[in-house]
């Protein structure tokens, strides 16, 4: 990711403030092909000596720096001294304490990495922690794992234009316990104006699983236009692109690709490459199956037979039976039935 990130040119230094052993800081020197310096940092001292017998073992001595420090101070010391080409912050948990600090470490254009495993509370499901932790009112959905990636993605963007600064996502993934975004940062206000003016809010209603994108308050109702029950409201979270589609190929034709090791990451970018990503929202084919009282079809069946109709659909790479498309429900559970069916 990194590598193809900043082909063409070079990221001359790479830090992770939560470095543990420093095993990404060590593969990123190794593997990537364009970071010149890394800096490994850690609050333990029993991970920053793990750090320094890696970095001994992989002869990376001259080209990384490692560091026993807090996280935010670490951050914000490569503020003031000299910002980093690539930030990763992976925390167990929560980021929110780290996200501030970690876009004032990262240089104009460069890349913000940030992971979190509380898909509780991004998810939907720990209502109260997503409102006290994030600021976020987030409800459970069938597309909770598409609601956790948008929280943290619009979270991230929110604390970037509190500083001036623009974040975009470029690549976002959310993988068996955790979601991982990766941000393009950019300073100026109008840059801030441009992402944050992406963050939305989504008019869902659960009963008959109708969603939209709510661009101004006035457009709030409490009741759904299609099933009359009441609404509920999600955000904000990012409704704009999660992948950059260009970044994606150059990943897809790295060298990588086809090197066995980076194999069930290549297999989730080729799913991401597929992905309809600006539509915030999916449908389980299971779910839309009970509802129609019908077996599920095949997804790419369903996904077939939505394009031939002329809706926009794909498969999402974190729910090999969720569809997202544009069509509305009742043309799915239609051709839910008509699969079934033939």
């Amino acid at each position: 990711m990194v590598g193809a990130y900043f082909s063409g040119r070079t990221c001359g230094l790479a830090a992770e403030p939560l470095a543990g052993t420093g095993a990404r800081i060590i593969r990123l020197l190794l593997e990537s092909g364009s970071v010149s310096e890394g800096l490994a940092g850690d609050i333990s001292q029993w991970a920053v000596r793990l750090s320094e017998i890696n970095r001994e073992r992989n002869g990376l001595v001259e080209r990384m720096r490692i560091e026993h420090l807090d996280a935010n101070l670490l951050l914000s010391r490569l503020a003031v001294e000299g910002r980093a080409g690539y930030v990763d912050i992976d925390p167990f948990g929560s980021p929110v304490r780290f996200l501030e600090n970690g876009f004032r470490a990262t240089e104009r254009r460069g890349l913000l990495g940030v992971s979190a495993t509380d898909l509780a509370a991004l998810s939907g499901s720990s209502r109260r922690t997503a409102y006290w932790k994030y600021g976020l009112t987030l409800v459970k959905t069938n597309f909770y794992k598409e609601t956790a990636i948008r929280a943290l993605a619009g979270f991230a963007v929110m604390t970037a234009s509190r500083l001036s600064l623009g974040a975009e996502p470029v690549l976002s993934i959310a993988y068996r316990h955790f979601v991982r975004v990766f941000l393009r940062v950019e300073r100026g206000k109008r840059r801030a104006y441009h992402a944050r003016s992406q963050v939305r809010y989504l008019i869902h209603c659960k009963y008959c699983l109708n969603t939209s994108v709510m661009s101004d308050v006035s457009e709030w109702r409490e009741k759904c236009g299609i099933c009359g029950n009441p609404n509920t409201l999600i955000g904000p979270v990012w409704t704009g692109l999660l992948h950059d589609k260009g970044l994606v190929e150059r990943i897809l034709n790295s060298r990588h690709a086809s090197d066995p090791t980076y194999s069930e990451a290549i297999k989730i970018v080729k799913t991401v490459a597929e992905e309809v990503d600006d539509i915030p929202w999916s449908f389980q084919l299971s779910e839309v199956s009970r509802r129609a009282r019908t077996s599920p079809p095949k997804t790419k069946h369903v996904i077939e037979r939505l394009k031939e109709v002329g809706y926009r659909a794909s498969p999402t790479h974190y729910d090999p039976s969720a569809v997202k498309t544009d069509a509305p429900l009742d043309v799915l559970t239609k051709i839910v039935k008509e699969l079934v069916r033939s």
